[in-house]
């Protein structure tokens, strides 16, 4: 099951949807793409999730490269050779530029979720350029330097720093290209043996890498899928793809709340079909699981806007919430509900009706209190004839 970072995306306004997730997998995604729209839900998933990782890489990126900062004024004894020659100033600022840009990164206006991959993309670009140029300077001046750490660089491009796949290829490969163009500008052909070796090892390191990065990125979109499938199958009914009763009671407990709270109109209704278990009886479940699903359709019709919901209780009783709704105009929208359940084409010789009991919230009540209400106005419904509506 999903955990609960992600479970807020599958069921937020913008949540993606069962069936399309379930399209999805059956077509695969062997190129780590999926469906525009889903992409653009799963990439917001992946940056939310990439928050606190990026977070502690930055700061671990800005300690280390602090360190080396600092140690660049002993070790290239700039007390004693100030002002240095050209080529160290270069390798000072680039420390110092890549030092100043991961302090930046820790900004509230550059911290936004939706600059993040921009974000990592520009800074390790930059970092490795100031890696390859400050490698080769040390060289050039017969310092001795790390080449190991050019290595890891190639490799960090797949840590969770907010790229995706292909973005950290490209991003690896670019440290590879840094360093080859940087060794062919500043060193000198007896050192350019070396310099070669390091890049073989280093051309080595993306594939290793990378592949590592494709299989783990091909297990979250999996698993990103898997589940929406199975939230939306704990929480919608399977036959007619309503809310369950489960998600029906969730939301409308929180609606019900907030309208308590804020004053505002809310209805609920209960809706009953009449004689269903004579109607299946004489057509067949078949024909009575197509009445449903059509049923279903008129009713979800009726709960468009983001706060309202329509739900299948079980059986062949449903529910619809009305936010900021008043009574009056709910009593419009069930009617026509009602009329159009009138009109569904049905076997012949077969018609169906409904029973509606509706109520409205009368100030700070619970979700129970304002179902046994509309509940019990069902039954004068049924009561008083069936295939009408009782408001209270």
């Amino acid at each position: 099951m999903p955990n609960t970072l992600a479970t807020s995306f599958y069921t937020g306004p913008d949540a993606p949807t069962g069936e399309a997730c379930e399209a999805q997998l059956r077509q695969g995604f062997r190129r780590l793409r999926f469906a525009p729209a889903l992409e653009a839900q799963y990439q917001r998933l992946v940056v939310a999730e990439a928050q606190r990782p990026v977070l502690i890489i930055t700061l671990s990126a800005l300690i280390i490269w602090g360190g080396f900062a600092i140690f660049d004024v002993v070790r290239l004894d700039l007390y004693a050779t100030w002002p240095p020659a050209p080529d160290i100033m270069v390798l000072l600022g680039a420390r110092w530029l890549v030092l100043a840009l991961l302090l930046a990164c820790l900004l509230p206006r550059l911290s936004r979720p939706e600059l993040l991959e921009t974000k990592a993309f520009t800074v390790y670009l930059l970092l490795c350029l100031a890696v390859a140029l400050t490698a080769v300077i040390y060289k050039a001046n017969g310092i001795p330097s790390a080449d190991t750490a050019q290595i890891v660089v190639v490799m960090a491009a797949f840590l969770p720093i907010g790229l995706r796949f292909y973005r950290a290829l490209a991003a690896s490969i670019a440290m590879v290209a840094f360093t080859t163009i940087a060794g062919i500008t500043v060193l000198q052909p007896d050192l350019w043996q070396a310099q070669m070796m390091l890049l073989a090892v280093m051309i080595m390191a993306v594939p290793v890498a990378a592949v590592g990065a494709y299989l783990r990125e091909y297990a979250h979109r999996r698993q990103f899928l898997l589940g929406a499938i199975l939230l939306h199958q704990a929480q919608f009914d399977p036959l007619t793809d309503l809310a369950n009763r489960r998600l029906f009671q969730r939301h409308a407990a929180a609606a019900i709340a907030h309208a308590g709270r804020t004053d505002e109109p809310l209805v609920l209704a209960v809706i009953d079909i009449d004689h269903f278990k004579a109607f299946n009886d004489r057509f067949g479940h078949t024909a009575g699981d197509e009445a449903l699903r059509q049923v279903a359709d008129v009713i979800g019709d009726t709960a468009r806007r983001p706060m309202d919901m329509a739900a299948r209780l079980g059986g062949e009783e449903f529910a619809v919430l009305l936010y900021g709704t008043g009574l009056e105009h709910a009593r419009s929208i069930l009617e026509t509900m009602r009329n159009n359940i009138g009109r569904i084409a049905l076997p012949v010789g077969a018609n169906l009706s409904v029973s509606i009991g509706a109520t409205a919230l009368g100030g700070l009540e619970t979700l129970d209190q304002i179902y046994d209400r509309a509940d019990n106005l069902l039954y004068v419904s049924k009561n008083d004839g069936r295939d009408r509506i009782t408001l209270g």
